[in-house]
């Protein structure tokens, strides 16, 4: 090991706080071992390593549990089941990994990819501030092409995630606008920090097949209505999280 590295190691844990990454899954089997092995690259590159909170979202198919025990992690994992099958229930499934952390919490998809010299970077290269959430940069793979920033992969605190009440669990059930209306709240509520240093990187499903939720209608009207209506009102707090019933199964 480098001197460099040897001493990096040795700084107290408290400088680089614990940061829990919570994921999403829905019938995504190769993605998800595509992101087991962007994972298992962490011990290597990091003094402090992130632990991952998957909630899986209903499947029906191919349960994440099974996957992740076939294939090993190499990072601490919990994996929590929601038991209903509900169209589009991101907002319950983030919710339920949000209240499963503690301290710092990076929420992000299951086809987008953090590996672990950029995790360093977001995680650990500057202090992490509370009243502070943090965007890491955004590339679509293959070819790296720049994206528009992702108002879904952020890194905040729970305080932060509490004290504006959440996701909100009214869009679950039809497509969109439900990572819009959380990002207009937590911008509200907190400052937002742009880490240009740290990529990750999309996963288009021309790669990987079930990178995206597949067989589901993406009609957003619905959703769209409710946002207008909530816009008007000034985002008011989400209410009544957590409308299903869950497990833990690892």
């Amino acid at each position: 090991m480098s001197p460099d590295r040897t001493a990096e190691m040795n700084e107290p844990l408290a400088a680089h706080p614990s940061v829990e990454m919570v994921y999403l899954y829905y019938d995504n089997p190769e993605m998800l071992r595509v992101q087991l092995d962007c994972w298992n690259g962490y011990p290597k590159a990091m003094a402090r390593i992130p632990s991952v909170i998957l909630v899986d979202d209903g499947s029906p198919n191919a349960p994440a549990v099974e996957i992740v025990r076939r294939h090993g992690c190499g990072v601490p994992i919990r994996v929590f089941r929601i038991k209903e099958d509900i169209p589009w229930n991101f907002s319950g499934a983030r919710n339920l990994g949000c209240h499963q952390a503690n301290g710092w919490i990076y929420v992000s998809d299951i086809d987008t990819l953090l590996y672990e010299n950029d995790a360093k970077v977001l995680f650990e290269d500057r202090p992490l501030e509370m009243g502070r959430f943090y965007m890491p940069r955004r590339v679509r793979l293959p070819d790296m092409a720049d994206e528009r920033p992702g108002i879904v992969n952020l890194l905040f605190h729970r305080e932060t995630f509490f004290l504006i009440g959440g996701y909100d669990e009214d869009y679950a059930g039809h497509y969109g606008r439900e990572e819009t209306d959380f990002f207009d709240r937590i911008r509200r509520g907190a400052q937002k920090v742009k880490v240009d240093e740290s990529v990750i990187r999309v996963m288009p499903p021309t790669l990987v097949p079930d990178a995206c939720t597949q067989g589901r209608s993406r009609d957003r009207a619905r959703n769209v209505a409710l946002y207008e209506r909530k816009l008007a009102l000034g985002f008011p707090a989400p209410a009544n999280p957590l409308r299903f019933s869950w497990e833990r199964v690892l």
